[in-house]
């Protein structure tokens, strides 16, 4: 497989884990895994935890803080490394920077309720039980969330295959 059916698997498997499981952050974890072999399982099912602007708190965008996990896992350096070499940490707060940067250039924000204003156009608040529900009960969501898991894998996807 190509570089370009790689990306496009990734986030063919992302889009179809939001649309049936609706859990952002995992789908895009999920997706990344099904082409990346250093992604391990245990990672898919942390992430979880991320879904909902991390941990349903409406912060950072799931899908964004998954493919910042997957380019980590990628670029960081190991805690031992750091202590040989001081200098190692600077490739993966780097490759952060930019998988930031281009997020930010291509959806505008990392925030989960600015996200929402721009796809459904209000913010949902999910700490408040009835902006979380009302959420819930949009048939759409799932499919406008999924325009963001792929646009995530994709960032994330192509930044890890650049070496």
């Amino acid at each position: 497989m190509g570089k370009k059916e790689i990306i496009q698997k990734a986030m063919d498997e992302a889009v179809k884990a939001q649309i049936r499981d609706d859990v952002c952050a995992r789908s895009a974890m999920y997706g990344l895994k099904s082409v990346f072999d250093f992604i391990p399982e245990d990672l898919v099912t942390a992430s979880l935890s991320l879904a909902g602007g991390t941990g349903a708190g409406s912060g950072s965008c799931g899908a964004y803080c998954a493919g910042l996990m997957a380019v980590g896992m990628k670029y960081n350096s190991t805690m031992a490394e750091e202590a040989e070499n001081p200098q190692a940490i600077e490739k993966g707060c780097a490759k952060f920077i930019e998988y930031r940067d281009r997020f930010l250039k291509e959806m505008g924000t990392i925030l989960c309720p600015e996200l929402h204003k721009q796809i459904f156009g209000r913010s949902y608040i999910f700490t408040d039980p009835v902006q979380h529900e009302e959420f819930m009960k949009r048939d759409d969501h799932p499919t406008k969330c999924a325009e963001v898991v792929a646009k995530a894998v994709k960032i994330a996807a192509e930044m890890i295959l650049e070496d």
